[in-house]
């Protein structure tokens, strides 16, 4: 039993070390590389992740967008190391967190990474939060754990953090459950959990569903906040183009388990290059105007996953589908700017803006004013943690020199 804690903090000190190791020249903060996550089900082979690629970088915030069931949620379980094996299964690519690789490493390995150094907002924290525990336990677990807190100091920060996201009455609501909390409360709580060990990216799965407007916005801004004064990396997963609008840097709109169309959120929203991606903005209601339209949604379901279209996924829905479409896969289409599309019309300027719906959304990416912490301050906070973790590894080994001695 002592051996598997001193391997467990060894694990948990090597990644506060990764944490502050330089990411090496000419590679990102993260790196999915055509990442493919199958399940093999007795109905057949479910590619719900289906070759998706990306890089993220400090400070960047990537919003992915699409439809229940396109793959958003299990590409970010699968970059966590929390989906079950079998019956899931990585057929291919890889993810690098600083160059080293995610997909390679020990569950004992994961369990050092997740929450310290990439955490994850769940859909439901109704469901994500444990009803018999207290708010500051659960709080002041993934500090104990990772950044060797004592129960006395969990707890303090736990209050800190919930007063940072915003709860009034931190002191005292540190010791109430899940269920005493409001719905936007939660929230909060969950995005205290997440932020508890600066992470350096935060993945949001969601984190606005079933939320009203008003707080929809506040949890908006307080992750942007949060984001200004800790430069973490965001992946924010939503079904609402509108909802990422004014937090994303890039965006990636997903279908089918694949990336059909990729650029910045200017190139999204105002030069969109895929039929899926205008249906997607179709769907949004109108705001800058009084006149009032009806919605225009996207006919039919999305395809099961098992049995995919041949040729276009988006074909059977696609307005604009030929005969070419349903029979061909397409190419991938990109501009020099890196704007990227799967479709064989995104290259046809004529038929793309004839087409396209124009958005009068104002996108404010790139227009926020990002304060900066000193780097040094959160080097300090890591090098705080492994210190603490160290000290609790020399007490574990002392502690099982003086039994030996004893035997």
């Amino acid at each position: 039993m002592k051996k598997k804690e001193q391997e467990k903090l060894q694990h948990h000190i090597e990644a506060h070390e990764l944490k502050k190791k330089k990411i090496p020249k000419g590679k990102h903060l993260l790196e999915v590389k055509d990442l493919k996550m199958y399940f093999h089900t007795q109905d057949g082979i479910v590619k719900a992740v289906d070759g998706v690629s990306y890089t993220l970088d400090k400070d960047e915030t990537l919003g992915v967008v699409g439809e229940s069931g396109s793959g958003k949620s299990v590409t970010a379980m699968t970059i966590m190391g929390l989906i079950e094996m079998p019956p899931g299964q990585i057929e291919g690519g890889d993810v690098l967190y600083r160059g080293k690789s995610l997909l390679s490493m020990t569950e004992k390995e994961m369990q050092g990474i997740r929450g310290n150094n990439i955490a994850m907002i769940f859909q439901d924290p109704m469901t994500a939060l444990n009803p018999v525990y207290t708010i500051g336990r659960q709080l002041g677990e993934g500090l104990r754990v990772h950044m060797g807190y004592s129960r006395k100091q969990a707890l303090a920060r736990a209050e800190e953090l919930l007063g940072m996201v915003g709860i009034p009455n931190a002191e005292q609501r540190v010791k109430d459950y899940p269920h005493q909390f409001s719905g936007g409360m939660r929230q909060r709580a969950m995005i205290a959990m997440a932020l508890a060990c600066d992470p350096d990216i935060l993945i949001a799965d969601e984190p606005t569903t079933a939320l009203d407007v008003t707080i929809q916005a506040q949890i908006i801004e307080l992750m942007q906040e949060m984001q200004d004064k800790n430069h973490n990396a965001i992946i924010m997963i939503t079904h609402d183009l509108g909802v990422v609008a004014d937090i994303a840097d890039k965006i990636m709109v997903m279908y089918a388990g694949r990336p059909v169309e990729f650029g910045t959120a200017d190139e999204i929203f105002y030069n969109p290059i895929h039929p899926y991606t205008w249906g997607l903005m179709r769907s949004i209601p109108e705001q800058a105007t009084e006149e009032k339209k009806p919605l225009t949604p996207i006919s039919g379901n999305p395809p099961s996953l098992v049995n995919v279209p041949k040729g276009c996924s988006f074909s059977p829905r696609c307005p604009y589908a030929t005969a070419r479409c349903k029979e061909e896969e397409p190419p991938v289409y990109k501009t020099e700017s890196g704007h990227y599309s799967r479709c064989f019309f995104s290259g046809d300027k004529a038929f793309v803006e004839k087409n396209s719906p124009r958005t009068t959304r104002d996108v404010a990416t790139g227009t926020r004013k990002k304060e900066r912490k000193p780097q040094a301050a959160l080097d300090d906070t890591t090098a705080r943690a492994v210190q603490a973790l160290k000290e609790s590894q020399a007490a574990t080994e002392a502690s099982n020199t003086k039994q030996t001695k004893r035997g």
